[in-house]
């Protein structure tokens, strides 16, 4: 007994001495609007808290990541995907309602993944138009903002459905449950996300490659809501917010040697800037600190089927289910086994097609729900199968022939049936 209250002591005063630090590590709104200097050192790895401007560290995912660093030869000295050759690209611009919701994070990294999809299908006349209400509603983030590295990631585990799936209504306690009902079969993700070095001749090759490149940069009082054309610098004014863009172009020829600009994308409607585009001279306001760009098209696995196996058993026994689904792209993918006890487990990783087969056992009585899920190499997950009952109706083995006579003849011996927990 003192053992065990010692135990309780130590316990809380652990938590009453870690409450501090854990509370010190949050970031609050109040925090978010500081204007509190940021360390330029470190500011190289952070991210973008979108619209607030408070970055975040995140050392552990930079270290990981492996930066596009390629220089392509022969660069032009001009490139503007809204005309190459005559063809335009990119996809209208949209207004977030920036007074209203901060949802710069989905219209930036979005209007990339609108131009990516029609170059992956070599149409520029597709009709590419992504909700991004879809991902206000389903995701982590808000209309007050969220993190970069969080958006893109999410982007590649969740993917995109079309605005006509989920219209945007720039309102974030819209439930992820109004999207249409077939938002899984419209659904198309990436296979991955490439962060892109931030030297300018790296960013226009990369823009050249892979398409228009969602990026971010800091917003100043001069910025907005005051830009009203040309190539911008900053001039005057505090930093109002964090902000995330999409480039799609440049322009080496503007300005002295060694200078040019980048032209781009916005989500404030189109009566803002030059119709809602902007020109920003480079090494301005950190823009090509975090660009990335999308490969892909990656597109969910296919529903699974319901799992086979046993449908009654006994608690304490261990039963083997089966299930079997195909990835369209031919990606490997990992089951999910919902045991309907509060327990999932999963494979490894196979080919597409192949049977998975994994045992469980039941500990209790009762009639369980098993379902499956698949996963895709990249993240994106199909539907949940349906589901095979399972039920498991004795508490004991029947071992004995003694035992198996008793189960097989209900009517005899109640007393002794109730005493063994035959029911």
């Amino acid at each position: 007994m003192k053992k065990k209250l010692f135990g309780i002591l130590v316990c809380t005063l652990l938590i009453a001495i870690m409450l501090p630090v854990v509370d010190s590590m949050r970031i609050t709104t109040d925090e978010c609007m500081t204007d509190a200097p940021i360390n330029e050192h470190e500011s190289n790895n952070r991210e973008y808290l979108c619209p607030c401007g408070v970055m975040y560290l995140d050392e552990s995912e930079e270290a990981n990541e492996i930066k596009y660093s390629k220089v392509l030869e022969h660069l032009p000295s001009c490139w503007d995907w809204r005309d190459i050759d005559g063809e335009d690209w990119t996809t209208p611009v949209k207004n977030q309602y920036q007074d209203i919701c901060g949802s710069c994070w989905a219209f930036g990294s979005l209007a990339g993944l609108e131009v990516a999809i029609k170059i992956w299908e070599n149409n520029p006349d597709l009709d590419v138009d992504l909700s991004e209400q879809y991902m206000l509603s389903c995701s982590p983030g808000s209309c007050d903002g969220w993190y970069w590295m969080n958006t893109l990631n999410w982007i590649k585990k969740h993917g995109a459905i079309p605005e006509s799936c989920f219209p945007y209504e720039a309102d974030d306690t819209i439930p992820c449950e109004a999207k249409c009902p077939e938002w899984r079969d419209l659904l198309v993700g990436i296979d991955d996300r490439a962060r892109v070095s931030s030297n300018v001749s790296v960013i226009q090759s990369a823009l050249i490659e892979y398409g228009p490149l969602p990026g971010t940069m800091t917003v100043y009082e001069d910025f907005y809501p005051d830009y009203s054309g040309g190539v911008y610098r900053h001039t005057y004014g505090d930093e109002v917010f964090g902000h995330c863009i999409t480039i799609v172009g440049y322009d080496d020829t503007w300005g002295g040697e060694d200078e040019g600009c980048w032209i781009c994308k916005n989500s404030w409607g189109t009566e803002w800037g030059e119709d809602g585009w902007f020109r920003i001279a480079y090494g301005e306001c950190k823009i090509e600190k975090g660009v990335y760009y999308f490969t892909g098209p990656n597109y969910p696995p296919e529903k699974p089927g319901k799992p086979i196996g046993p449908t009654r058993g006994n608690p304490g026994t261990s039963y083997t289910y089966s299930a079997t689904a195909i990835d369209s792209d031919g990606d490997t993918i990992r089951y999910y086994f919902d045991w309907g006890d509060g327990t999932i487990t999963h494979s490894d990783y196979v080919a597409s097609g192949e049977t998975v087969s994994m045992e469980h056992t039941w500990m209790e009585k009762g009639t369980y729900d098993v379902r499956v899920q698949v996963k895709d190499e990249h993240g994106l997950e199909a539907d949940w199968s349906d589901q095979l009952s399972v039920s498991m109706p004795k508490n004991k083995q029947i071992n004995t022939p003694f035992l198996r006579f008793l189960e097989q003849h209900p009517h005899m011996s109640p007393l002794l049936r109730q005493i063994l927990n035959f029911q």
